[in-house]
């Protein structure tokens, strides 16, 4: 559109001419409809080049479990609507500049000015109206890109502390008649450490229920000595099983006390471990360790023997990246007891270097131990990755936008300037001629251009503000009207309005008084 209003201006002139030799206003309308069509068409065939370019970037965003399946291609009756949609967009946006020149008046244009020519309050206004809601719209886009990377960022890090790029999660489900008894379930996990333990490479390795983000958790009722539950509320924890050197190998600290040892076996004390939210919500102000619980059994039957614990580990959030922390107990495996429903399925392994490095000697660890069990091998950070893939879908596609948008306020911004100064050439001229320093007419382009995008950028402010809010339930960690964030895009697209101003400023600079002054 914005180029539509500046060429019905600038062809003011032409078309009196036109007009004046006798061509009908129909012509005068088809002549630039015609033109208009042609660049909308060659938009629309632009766009579907860059569309088959960008194949290999959308194939990035699709989950690596539907990639087998989904094949990207252009599609028939998309292909068809975009054209029809570029073709009506250059019939929209020429038409009402195309009747306008139709109506020139033919003593005036003839008479005008052409480098005056169409500088109207009406055409100018409306310049001004494209170029500020489109440094608004970016605005509104960078903001909310930003937040949902920062969303990103923040989901991510709080992982940090296991380094996840370096363990390897093997998930091995013991099922059937040869597991169903503890024992033999216990020998599996000691044959396949012993082994996995001792190839190069290896930091620690430990079996537990689940990985965090692998598995949701089950809870069970708790019984707390020396303490009665409020009535009409249960005390209840996510119930984990776990070998010695478990915690090591994925990386969660122990806050205090100890974790689990050799000695917490069929014969030891019946121990436990619990996260810090189980600490703080049943024994709040106090040590925790030392403090015994006993686990309700099926239907709260009383089954299960009262456990010392042993040690405090760091809160984790497994239940997903941004879902609370839930009170959690982790019991010995070999103090676990019969019941399997709990029994350990993931293999945690903490490699010294890259974690798929081992994937082989694992897996074939775990076949001289059992050769008929099913292996899934996953990193932690494809877990991660997993877990945050609708959010990072979002930001991606948010971000393009943005980047696009951007791209349109600068050149939008870019080319009114241009045609400001095409239509000044005169006037920069005399005001050369009359002593104006090159600093002052740089100092005259650039307040142009640059109020539109402050404006803009106000207006996108207050429009971010309203906007972002809708989104508070897809953030994590950030606000939707983080400062920060909201300053930090303002100062881009201030720069980026910069650098566009900068061009037509500096050709501005550059003309030379006398041959302005004979500019038509």
């Amino acid at each position: 559109p914005l180029r539509d209003e500046l060429v019905g201006d600038a062809r003011r002139r032409e078309i009196a001419v036109r007009c004046a030799l006798g061509a009908g206003r129909l012509r005068i309308v088809r002549q630039l409809l015609t033109e208009s069509l042609l660049l909308g068409a060659a938009g629309g065939l632009l766009g579907l080049l860059f569309a088959v370019w960008s194949f290999a970037f959308l194939r990035q965003l699709v989950p690596a479990g539907m990639r087998e399946a989904t094949e990207l291609q252009l599609d028939a009756p998309v292909l068809l609507f975009t054209l029809a949609v570029s073709l009506l967009a250059g019939l929209g946006f020429g038409l009402a500049p195309a009747l306008q020149a139709s109506r020139t008046d033919l003593g005036d244009a003839l008479k005008s000015n052409t480098a005056r020519a169409g500088f109207g309050g009406r055409s100018r206004r409306l310049r001004d109206a494209f170029v500020v809601s489109q440094v608004a719209l970016s605005l509104v886009l960078l903001v909310g890109a930003g937040l949902l990377v920062q969303t990103l960022t923040k989901l991510r890090g709080q992982y940090d502390d296991l380094r996840p790029e370096r363990v390897l999660a093997v998930r091995t489900q013991l099922s059937g008649e040869r597991y169903d008894e503890h024992a033999r379930r216990t020998d599996f996990y000691e044959r396949v450490l012993a082994r996995v333990r001792a190839l190069p490479g290896v930091e620690a390795a430990g079996y537990a229920t689940a990985v965090p983000l692998a598995w949701k958790g089950g809870a069970n009722g708790l019984q707390l000595e020396g303490k009665q539950p409020t009535p009409g509320l249960a005390w209840n924890a996510i119930h984990r099983q776990a070998t010695p050197d478990y915690f090591r190998a994925i990386g969660i600290a122990v806050r205090e006390g100890r974790a689990f040892a050799d000695a917490d076996n069929e014969t030891g004390l019946p121990v436990a471990v619990v996260n810090e939210a189980m600490a703080r919500l049943y024994w709040p102000g106090e040590s925790a360790v030392g403090k015994r619980f006993k686990i309700a059994g099926p239907s709260g039957t009383d089954v299960h023997p009262w456990r010392t614990i042993v040690g405090v580990v760091a809160d984790v959030r497994q239940m997903g990246a941004d879902a609370p922390v839930r009170a959690e107990a982790y019991i010995p495996q070999r103090q676990a007891g019969a019941h399997p429903f709990h029994a350990p399925r993931d293999l945690v392994v903490r490699a010294a270097a890259d974690p798929l490095g081992l994937a082989a000697a694992v897996r074939e660890a775990i076949r001289e131990a059992d050769p008929g069990q099913p292996i899934t091998i996953r990193t932690m950070d494809e877990l991660l990755g997993r877990e945050t893939a609708e959010r990072r879908l979002g930001a991606t596609l948010v971000l393009s936008f943005a980047a696009l948008a951007l791209l349109l306020a600068a050149l939008g911004i870019y080319g009114v300037l241009a045609y400001f100064v095409t239509q000044h050439v005169p006037e920069i001229g005399v005001r050369l001629a009359l002593g104006a320093r090159p600093a002052d007419i740089l100092a005259l382009v650039l307040r142009r251009g640059m109020s539109l995008a402050f404006i803009g950028l106000a207006a996108g402010l207050l429009a971010a503000y309203a906007l972002t809010r809708l989104m508070a339930g897809m953030l994590f960690g950030v606000s939707a009207t983080d400062p920060l964030t909201y300053a930090a895009v303002a100062l881009v697209i201030a720069a980026v309005a910069l650098a566009a101003c900068l061009i037509p400023a500096r050709r501005a600079m550059k003309i030379d008084p006398m041959e302005a002054l004979r500019y038509e």
